[in-house]
């Protein structure tokens, strides 16, 4: 810094602010790893083993900047042999940004959300979901505050089917009772393994939406046949989604994890398997009718439900041309057998 003035001779003192601030947080990744280090700006060993990172994720406001400038250092660094990468994020997910009432919160439209006050009101494990939930991870969304309302039902049905004791049909003891207490027994598990491949990939993916999606759906069906199933079933399947629910509201599985009496944590417990064969779905031959007529017959995968059934029927040029270019307005359905579109 201090050196001669080639001028005059006299003392001098050069000048230390000579980058653009984007160009130093070009760089800053490679040396994070190194930062006890003073005497290099990063550690060969460090960076090699460290970086690159997994995944960026991060605002599309930093893509014509950040991310631009970070590319063109790493590749420059990359070409002149001192880093041994030339991408220095192989995976980066943009987000949407939050929205309320349609416009990007501002404090000068005032339509600002302070987390503060929801945090108080309704937990942090209810905030996280809904903000999970509200839009696809890259489009953002609108804030709304019936929609978080929903997200608190979704708690406390989830509080309730784990927390509240198993009781087998038939049975007037608790989970834990005698052995002939137990239910008979036989449901049919194949919808948690369906729910684990489909929220673990989803989790991958970030598609945290729909990973949620699946989750109140598993809810649904796990509070339906719950009285159905036989401790060992029901064990399987509060296990099962507790840990799913883990990722999504960390204290709430927490405390559903200790009432089922597993050791501390939730969090350091190993993500639940699922068997591949039961991600195939059975296929069945579901009969069309047009106002109680057989029209047509067609393959379908089990376990369609009634509006998933007529979408199915509506794909028969036969049936189309019985309903005449209409929609039905109505339709029968019997799972699995028969759907009756009524005109």
């Amino acid at each position: 810094m201090h050196t001669t003035c080639p001028a005059c001779g006299g003392p001098g003192r050069r000048e230390t602010d000579v980058s653009d601030t984007f160009l130093d947080s070009a760089w800053y990744f490679l040396r994070y790893p190194s930062a006890r280090r003073d005497d290099v700006a990063f550690d060969p060993e460090l960076t090699a083993r460290m970086l690159p990172v997994d995944m960026y994720a991060g605002g599309p406001e930093h893509v014509a900047r950040h991310h631009l400038y970070a590319r063109f250092v790493t590749r420059a660094l990359h070409d002149l042999g001192l880093v041994p990468f030339a991408e220095p994020f192989p995976m980066i997910r943009l987000h949407g940004f939050l929205l309320k009432d349609g416009a990007k919160m501002s404090k000068s439209r005032g339509n600002v959300v302070v987390p503060d006050d929801y945090l108080a009101r309704v937990g942090a494990d209810n905030l996280r979901m809904y903000l999970l939930f509200i839009a696809p991870f890259e489009d953002g969304g609108d804030w709304s505050d019936a929609g978080l309302a929903g997200i608190e039902r979704f708690s406390a049905r989830a509080w309730r089917l784990v927390a509240e004791p198993h009781v087998p049909e038939g049975s007037g003891e608790p989970r834990g009772g005698a052995p002939e207490s137990r239910g008979a027994g036989g449901v049919d598990l194949r919808p948690l393994d369906r729910a684990v491949a489909a929220v673990g990939h989803d989790i991958e993916r970030l598609k945290l939406n729909t990973a949620l999606s699946t989750l109140m759906e598993l809810l649904r069906w796990a509070r339906r046949h719950k009285p159905e199933m036989d401790a060992g079933e029901w064990d399987r399947t509060a296990g099962t989604f507790t840990l799913l629910l883990a990722p999504f509201a960390p204290h709430l599985a927490e405390e559903l994890w200790a009432r089922l009496g597993r050791p501390y944590s939730v969090h350091r417990a190993a993500w639940p398997s699922h068997d591949p064969a039961a991600l195939q779905q059975r296929e069945i031959t579901l009969v069309v009718q047009v106002d109680g007529r057989r029209r047509d017959a067609l393959p379908a995968p089990a376990g369609l439900d009634r509006e998933q059934a007529v979408q199915v029927a509506l794909r028969s040029e036969k049936v189309r041309r019985h309903l005449g270019g209409h929609r039905p307005r109505d339709a029968v359905y019997v799972p699995d057998r028969l759907v009756n579109l009524l005109t």
